[in-house]
């Protein structure tokens, strides 16, 4: 693995969100071959590994990967993430559309799918007519952002920030305004 200055600058970016949240979800693409994982993980082009700053074990997240001995259904393993490989950062318990994505990193299968489903939203509103704001699916708006920043050669930043995606000014805002609710699980105990 060769250090580059994008990697170096997505490691600092991930250290920052993952230090102001303790506890996050992170993208990676493990079809690569470099991404060292347990075998049943790899081919999955949008793995999702939780980062707990409660975790018993050290995370490192070095300028050129992210290496750490995670647990998967109780056995612990010694995992390399390189940097490139990581292409989303978000928070578990928030929205798909809170967190941040690296464009330059987001596997083309993604893409693809995106493409495909932005194009199938769009046929079917041209059959049902014009649609309000309300009715997009949260992740697309996530989606169309990272697409509308790849489309657009003027733009030379490697990262978009998705709505909420944690800048201090408006994480400071949102919490003076709204006391935070606490979530209820949907599920009942039954006697």
């Amino acid at each position: 693995m060769s250090l580059s200055f994008a990697d170096a600058a997505k490691a600092k970016q991930l250290r920052e969100y993952f230090a102001e949240h303790g506890r996050i979800y992170i993208v990676v693409d493990a079809t690569s071959d470099d991404v060292d994982l347990p075998d049943f993980l790899k081919g999955d082009p949008a793995l999702r590994l939780v980062l707990n700053a409660r975790m018993p074990q050290i995370i490192h997240i070095r300028d050129d990967s992210l290496v750490s001995d995670f647990s998967f259904s109780g056995s612990t393993y010694p995992c390399v993430v390189p940097m490139h490989t990581i292409w989303a950062a978000y928070l578990p318990e928030g929205d798909l559309e809170q967190g941040v994505i690296w464009d330059d990193s987001v596997p083309e299968m993604i893409r693809a799918i995106v493409k495909a489903v932005r194009s199938n939203m769009a046929d079917s509103e041209d059959q049902t007519g014009d649609k309000t704001e309300d009715q997009e699916a949260p992740a697309t708006n996530a989606q169309e952002t990272a697409e509308e920043t790849t489309e657009d050669t003027s733009v030379a930043s490697t990262i978009t920030v998705i709505n909420g995606g944690g800048s201090e000014k408006e994480t400071a805002s949102d919490d003076d305004e709204k006391p935070k609710k606490r979530k209820t699980d949907h599920l009942r105990v039954v006697k």
